[in-house]
């Protein structure tokens, strides 16, 4: 009797461990760990459903999910690609594709799925929410669901996508229809009001940039590109613009460098360095915020300090010439000519009709005591069309 117990027990251990081994076991496993927002936990009982069962599709669209929560926008994408392949007119399943392609860079491709999405009937439950973020914002601007009508924002996305195509004329047509359909919208016109400016248009384009502080009176990107706009008039009112502009989003990069750069042409030294600091520290890898702060440092005879911020712009674009010729110049002012020789020599490297970097080169060669090399490199900046003043010539080319 003990025996034939046993067999039992054993046999109902078995086959509880066999129920745990089914595909729809870990997905919802899965799903509980989304919930709790466990993406690893919920990615590796997806990852185990479909090894037992590749043809569980709903298991590729949470997958896509976890992984787009990861920031694995490649990966979202496929799993995506997966499940549309037999859900070709799911709509929360092609906006969020649609989406990440367009976050991905891939925006030929998502203009696709959104031109698409706006020939599907409306319609359709969901319980996804979606965010539409701004650059430097802490949280959501706006939540959304796909069973909104969504129809505006996808006119939205084309006209960011064009944007990004640099097609103006189209975008503006996109950012018109999404206007028509939802006035209320700001970022809509902020969408127009760019592709406005970038055409040239600059008087209505400043239309759009007020009408978007009219419905939003914090929007920073607005008050940032008016002051763009108003970068020829008067100093102290553009200043004004993109002091505002901080203050109403101090998470944007590009406010401090655009006022750092106005700083530095009317000769605020000070206030440029301090600017240039913060869109640094918001934006670490920029490489063109490096070589303006290295040229501030420089003007203020910190030349240690210039020749560390443009050793981070060559570390961050090694084949950008003008990072090398501002690393050499800044060698010259310190008197160390050979390296500063091996700096444009590497900037005409990539560069080679960099009339400057033969000129400087010239002088460094001369510093050296080198003639016959000096006036070489001082003929060839010639040729290409730099100003050689006649007693640098008289004195390099005897």
């Amino acid at each position: 009797m003990v025996w034939r117990l046993s067999i039992v027990l054993l046999t109902s251990v078995a086959l509880h461990a066999q129920e745990k081994r089914a595909p729809g076991f870990y997905f919802d496993k899965a799903v509980a760990a989304q919930e709790t927002r466990a993406f690893k936990a919920a990615l590796a009982h997806l990852n185990e459903c479909l090894r037992l069962d590749p043809y569980y599709m709903q298991a590729y669209f949470n997958r896509a999910q976890v992984r787009e929560a990861l920031g694995d926008k490649q990966g979202a994408i496929t799993d995506y690609n997966i499940y549309l392949e037999t859900n070709p007119e799911n709509k929360e399943a092609l906006f969020s594709r649609a989406v990440n392609r367009f976050e991905y860079g891939q925006w030929a491709m998502a203009k696709e799925d959104f031109e698409k999405l706006l020939k599907l009937a409306p319609g359709g439950e969901t319980n996804t929410v979606f965010f539409q973020t701004q650059k430097g914002d802490e949280g959501a601007s706006r939540a959304f669901s796909a069973s909104n009508n969504l129809r505006p924002t996808y006119f939205d996305y084309l006209g960011q996508v064009e944007l990004k195509l640099k097609h103006y004329a189209k975008a503006k047509v996109c950012f018109d229809s999404a206007i028509r359909l939802a006035p209320e919208q700001p970022n809509f016109y902020l969408g127009r009001g760019l592709a406005l400016q970038q055409a040239g248009d600059t008087a209505q384009a400043r239309i759009d940039f007020k009408k978007v502080l009219a419905l939003d009176a914090e929007n920073s990107l607005a008050r940032h590109n008016l002051a763009l706009l108003g970068a020829n008039g008067p100093i102290a009112e553009t200043e004004k613009l993109l002091t505002e502009a901080i203050a109403a989003n101090p998470k944007l990069p590009y406010s401090y460098a655009e006022r750092g750069l106005l700083r530095l042409n009317s000769g605020n030294l000070a206030g440029a360095l301090i600017d240039y600091h913060e869109a640094i520290t918001l934006e670490p890898d920029n490489y063109d915020y490096y070589l303006n702060r290295g040229l501030i440092k420089e003007r203020l005879k910190d030349y240690a300090g210039a020749l560390a911020d443009y050793g981070n712009v060559i570390t961050l674009k090694p084949d950008y010439e003008k990072g090398w010729l501002s690393h050499g110049n800044t060698l010259v002012k310190l008197n160390r000519f050979a390296e500063a020789i091996e700096d444009y020599t590497t900037a005409i490297t990539y560069y080679a009709d960099y009339g400057l970097a033969f000129y400087n080169r010239a002088q460094a060669w001369h510093r050296l005591g080198k003639l016959a090399e000096a006036c070489a490199d001082l003929r060839r900046a010639k040729a290409l069309g730099v100003p050689i003043p006649a007693k640098a010539e008289a004195t390099l080319c005897k």
